[in-house]
């Protein structure tokens, strides 16, 4: 009997410019959806927050950015993702630290 092969285990991440809907906690009843392209992070006093840039569904504020703190995600779907790029550079931070 064959040993049951194993699979090379996969890490995710959050790659800039791919379009994500992003559920977050809000005030009300139900979560604040957010779709749109990340474009960063931020650092919001002692949190760290993603960037969005808000698609057409968003009428006349698509482009603005909603900074969603690290804390109040309740789930993201990826919609469209962009290949990850090779060159580690400015524009594709591995971490975040802010200290």
């Amino acid at each position: 009997m064959m040993a049951p092969s194993k699979k090379k285990e996969e890490s995710f991440a959050m790659t800039v410019g791919s379009s994500y809907h992003v559920r977050s906690a809000d005030a009300r009843d139900r979560p604040l959806e957010t779709r749109g392209k990340l474009r960063g992070y931020a650092s919001i006093g002692q949190e760290t927050a993603i960037v969005m840039e808000l698609d057409e569904t968003y009428g006349e504020h698509k482009g603005r950015l909603r900074f969603i703190p690290l804390n109040v995600i309740m789930s993201v779907d990826v919609v469209k993702a962009v290949e990850k790029p090779e060159d580690k550079g400015k524009d594709q931070p591995e971490s975040v630290y802010f200290g």
